[in-house]
C-alpha cells in the first residue's frame, strides 16, 4: 500500500533523476524507507487486530 508521501517522493524522483543523480539516490532510499515503515505499521496493526481478537475469544469461554 502506497502513501500520499511515497506518491510524492517517487513523483520527486522522477524529475530529480533527470537533473542529478545523487539526488535522485538519496530520494530512492527515501521512499524504500517509507516503504518498510508503512510495512512494520500494517503488521502492528494486524498484530493488534489479532490479540483484540484473542482476547475477545478469552472473554466468550469465561
Amino acid at each position: 500500500m502506497k502513501t500520499l508521501n511515497s506518491i510524492a517522493v517517487e513523483y520527486l524522483l522522477r524529475n530529480d533523476s533527470q537533473n542529478n543523480n545523487t539526488k535522485s539516490e538519496n530520494i530512492t532510499r527515501e521512499v524504500a524507507r517509507l516503504h518498510q515503515e508503512q510495512d512494520l505499521k500494517n503488521q502492528k496493526s494486524l498484530l493488534f487486530q489479532l490479540y483484540y481478537l484473542e482476547e475477545e475469544g478469552e472473554d466468550l469461554f469465561a
